[in-house]
């Protein structure tokens, strides 16, 4: 289950980039989505290999993640389908996550 997981956040990175590579840093307004690219990418990797606490790190950090894009959801000022889709994506990854904490009760969740 927690390669799903995996597989979702290194989507959530790509995703992350395609933005970055498509609208640019020139908007300040996009830097988050850059840091947002690496931090999906090394929890992908850490929830992959089973690393302590990557399940709470890709819970704390999503959240913060959709959050924050909540809140300036309306300050890029670019076309929204791409960020929508990055919105629903951070969504499924918080809820998943929770899931795999909170109910899966995996042995690779408690560590």
């Amino acid at each position: 289950m927690t390669n799903l997981l995996a597989l979702l956040l290194a989507l959530d990175a790509v995703l992350h980039g395609v933005l970055v590579y498509r609208f640019g840093l020139k908007d300040k307004a996009n830097v988050p989505f850059l840091v947002f690219a690496v931090v999906d990418a090394v929890l992908a990797v850490a929830v992959y290999l089973a690393w302590p606490y990557a399940l709470w790190a890709t819970l704390i950090l999503s959240a913060i993640g959709l959050v924050g894009l909540t809140v300036t959801f309306n300050k890029p000022q670019h076309e929204k389908t791409l960020d929508r889709v990055i919105w629903v994506l951070d969504a499924a990854i918080v809820l998943f996550a929770a899931y795999l904490l909170f109910f899966a009760g995996a042995p690779s969740a408690a560590a």
